[in-house]
């Protein structure tokens, strides 16, 4: 940390404006993030290294890798280990996701094909550029795209397999009434964005039970509120309604 705050002091007292300022900091920070994730990941390697060994892996060799993420090309040590069929497993990968020959983080190729999908692939590359570390030709924007493009296929088409195979279930408990209940509400939030809520519940029925009420009061100085909530059942309907009883304003 000390060498951190050492030298964004040096760059700030040997900056003359302060654009040149933020973007010589930020270049400098991406490099910390990712030379500190390179040493983590390969810390994390070493110790997923001696745990399969003490289950009877054995190792083949460690290899260099760097993946490039939105704040700079990360560089780790990645072990080659084989299990006790003699399978070969880069153990690192396999465990936090990295596919075999992968070179972008998964954040990087998303933005790519989010990008690409409202502008040219040299535009894409361009706007990478200037605002991330990602250095990146239209060639492989494209490339980037396909792929996408056929895992988000895939994912399509297993999606739709699943639902062919719910519907081709065996026939399952029939019920005389099938009582099914959904609701929404739209939630405001700041900056124009809103979003609303559903919810849903589906059941066969409910056992009677007695009438109750739960009762809320709070106490100002100009009112007295009631708010309450009765549920109600019958063999028929299930409804909740809510009331509230304002009163005039009187002193204790």
């Amino acid at each position: 940390m000390e060498k951190i705050i050492s030298k964004i002091y040096e760059l700030i007292k040997n900056t003359e404006n302060l654009i040149d300022l933020e973007e010589r900091i930020q270049w400098f920070m991406y490099d910390v993030f990712s030379t500190l994730l390179g040493e983590v990941f390969t810390k994390i390697d070493q110790a997923i290294v001696k745990k399969k060994q003490a289950e009877g892996w054995t190792v083949k060799r460690r290899d260099s890798k760097t993946i490039q993420f939105t704040f700079g090309a990360v560089s780790f040590q990645h072990t080659l280990m084989g299990d006790r069929e003699g399978h070969p497993h880069y153990v690192f990968d396999e465990w936090i996701g990295f596919r075999k020959y992968q070179r972008f983080s998964p954040l990087v190729e998303v933005k790519v094909a989010e990008l690409a999908s409202e502008c040219t692939y040299r535009e894409t590359a361009r706007v990478l550029q200037e605002w991330t570390a990602v250095h990146i030709s239209h060639q492989t924007v494209g490339s980037i795209v396909r792929r996408v493009g056929k895992a988000q296929a895939q994912a399509d088409k297993e999606m739709v397999e699943e639902l062919e195979e719910a519907a081709s279930l065996s026939k399952g408990k029939e019920v005389d009434i099938l009582f099914a209940e959904a609701d929404g509400v739209f939630v405001h939030g700041t900056e124009k964005k809103s979003m609303e809520v559903h919810h849903a519940i589906v059941y066969e029925g409910w056992d009677m039970e007695r009438k109750a009420s739960i009762h809320t009061a709070a106490k100002s100085d100009h009112d007295d509120r009631v708010l309450g909530c009765i549920l109600e059942r019958s063999s028929s309907v299930c409804s909740p309604s809510l009331f509230i009883r304002k009163s005039p304003n009187r002193h204790e």
